[in-house]
This record gives C-alpha cells, sequence and structure tokens, in this order.
C-alpha cells in the first residue's frame, strides 16, 4: 500500500518551489504532525491552493472512466478498482488530496497523468517511501537581459 499526500502549489510560488521540494516535503510532513491543527496552517494557504473540489471529482471520474472497472464517489471521496492494476481512494481535502494505492504503480501512473491535465502544478509526497516530485514539472521562461 502506498499513501500520497499531493497539493496545488499556486502559479506564483512555484518557481520558488521547484528545486525546493524536499523543504517543502519537510514542511509539509511537520505541519501534519501538529495533532490540534483544526485549520490549514498560514504555510499551506500561502502556497498551495484551494482546492476546485468538484471540478477534480468530475474531472478524475470522466477521465479515468476508461480505465478503471468501477468507480465511486461519496463525501468528496472516490474509490476506484481495476481488476488488473488494484484499487485507488481518493480522499479530497480543501487544501491537498490523499491517495492510497493498492496493487500496482500503474495506479498513480494513471491519476497523476489525469491531473496533470488539470494543471502543472501538483506535487506529490510520499512520506513512507520518502517520495516527493511534480506531477507534471512546470516550465518557467527565463528573462533575458
Amino acid at each position: 500500500m502506498r499513501v500520497y499526500s499531493i497539493f496545488h502549489v499556486k502559479k506564483k510560488h512555484q518557481s520558488f518551489v521547484y528545486g525546493r521540494e524536499r523543504l517543502l516535503f519537510e514542511l509539509i510532513n511537520d505541519l501534519k504532525s501538529e495533532k490540534n491543527a483544526l485549520y490549514p496552517s498560514q504555510e499551506l494557504t500561502y502556497l498551495c491552493e484551494l482546492l476546485p473540489v468538484e471540478e477534480i471529482e468530475d474531472f478524475i471520474e470522466q477521465y479515468l472512466n476508461k480505465n478503471f472497472s468501477a468507480i465511486h464517489k461519496k463525501n468528496h471521496e472516490i474509490f476506484l478498482t481495476n481488476e488488473f492494476k488494484g484499487d485507488l481512494h481518493i480522499e479530497i481535502q480543501p487544501y491537498y488530496m490523499v491517495v492510497t494505492c493498492v496493487g500496482s504503480r500503474m495506479l498513480e501512473l494513471d491519476l497523476f497523468a489525469a491531473l496533470s491535465k488539470i494543471s502543472s502544478g501538483f506535487i506529490g509526497f510520499n512520506k513512507n517511501e520518502m517520495e516527493c516530485g511534480w506531477l507534471k514539472p512546470p516550465k518557467f521562461s527565463v528573462l533575458a537581459k
């Protein structure tokens, strides 16, 4: 089982975060370890976009419909099943998604490809395996002097 936390970095902060993903990873891990955090931290709301939950749910359902034999939505959670690849569970919070994959790594590739079509600002973290990275690396233009 693999568990990912996926955030959408604000466009204006992507160039700052790019290359510093591990620092953001550490910040998010520190914030998530705070037991009494009822509301998103100031750091999280400053760096990350508020997710359009219904838009993401509809897009995932529409885009992944052909790859999964069963899709169920309930209370901002999506459950997807592929008889060969395994199961994918997505819980969408206001500032991040928690994705649980049981089965093949192709599950996350399908999801990451779908989310990359929405925006290049998504970044994912897998705390258990100490992995982090952009789902689709953002591109930046360099201004010539």
